[in-house]
């Protein structure tokens, strides 16, 4: 997030579907299906993702940059995709009202005293 890219390097990542929204580049992965589960499920793999810090409002200073929901999609390449890999972070994102969340697809293992069940 913090190096410059050439405009050569620039127009290479937009050939190859990513869209740079709030100096970060972004590339539409997918749409949501079937097997992502229910709202439910699906809300159970978002994380607030403090490390890219890109929320509507500035929470106790974790803001790294501003965030629209309408703002992100303007800038986006892909209108109806649900999930967008960051290049900067190397991870998958999901628009949310207030903020842009980590969705994480590995499930989360059960924890019993301290050992995975």
């Amino acid at each position: 997030m913090t190096e410059t890219l050439t405009e050569a390097q620039e127009k290479r990542l937009r050939e190859n579907g990513y869209f740079l929204y709030q100096g970060c580049h972004f590339k539409p992965v997918r749409q949501f299906t079937e097997t992502d589960g229910d709202f439910f499920d699906k809300t159970r793999r978002l994380r607030r993702d403090d490390e890219l810090g890109m929320m509507e409002a500035d929470y106790d200073g974790k803001q790294k940059h501003p965030y629209s929901y309408e703002g992100f999609y303007a800038a986006s390449t892909d209108k109806k995709a649900d999930i967008f890999f960051c290049l900067e972070t190397m991870k998958e994102y999901t628009p949310c009202t207030h903020e842009l969340q980590e969705y994480v697809m590995g499930q989360e293992k059960k924890h019993d005293r301290g050992r995975a069940v």
